[in-house]
């Protein structure tokens, strides 16, 4: 293990010990904060890429959960089904709050998008695979879902290849407002406008 990642896991668990949030966890928490003082009534947020270890991150699908509760509804997209199952046992007491998607998240966003289950998006967070080519494909499938006002969030865009489409795409997109938070690996926050 190289320095920066043993440095990197002692200050997470530094962090779960004796408190504070990572910068990511902040910006997260505040977008959702802001979506729900809109007071939309029944929101439906997506997250792509569910939690896994509470020292991992953003903590999203718990962040999420925890605030929104039964105020809206949250699919939570994942691939992995053992992920899924550490994600329950994490946001033990949310669960009822949580739709959980197992499989990949093109496809059942696509199937979703067409039989109408998803019909709009107030609020997604992409955070799924650490490949551009697959964050956007996502993107693509819900983009045309989300009102004005709506916000997108996509997390390790600075990161890899993970944002080198979408990144662009929104920054020169008339139809977007982007801020790009320059924390860890970056987190950019999209309005629609």
């Amino acid at each position: 293990m190289t320095y920066f990642k043993f440095a990197s896991k002692l200050k997470r668990v530094q962090r779960k010990l004796f408190g504070g949030r990572r910068g990511h966890h902040v910006i997260l928490s505040g977008e959702i904060e802001r979506m729900l003082r809109l007071e939309i009534i029944n929101p439906v947020i997506v997250e792509t890429g569910c939690i896994r270890s509470l020292t991992e991150g953003t903590e999203s699908t718990l962040t999420i959960a925890s605030m929104v509760k039964d105020k809206g509804t949250f699919y939570t997209f994942e691939l992995e089904p053992r992920h899924i199952a550490i994600c329950k046992e994490l946001c033990a007491g949310y669960n009822q709050y949580i739709n959980y998607i197992e499989g990949d998240s093109v496809s059942n966003l696509h199937s979703m998008v067409n039989d109408q289950t998803i019909s709009t998006i107030d609020f997604a967070f992409l955070d799924s695979v650490n490949d551009g080519n697959h964050i956007w494909k996502e993107f693509e499938t819900i983009e045309h879902l989300f009102p004005k006002g709506s916000t997108l969030v996509v997390d390790d865009v600075l990161w890899a290849k993970k944002g080198e489409i979408i990144r662009p795409y929104l920054e020169q997109s008339g139809d977007w407002s982007t801020k790009i938070y320059n924390v860890e690996s970056g987190i950019m926050v999209a309005k629609r406008l």
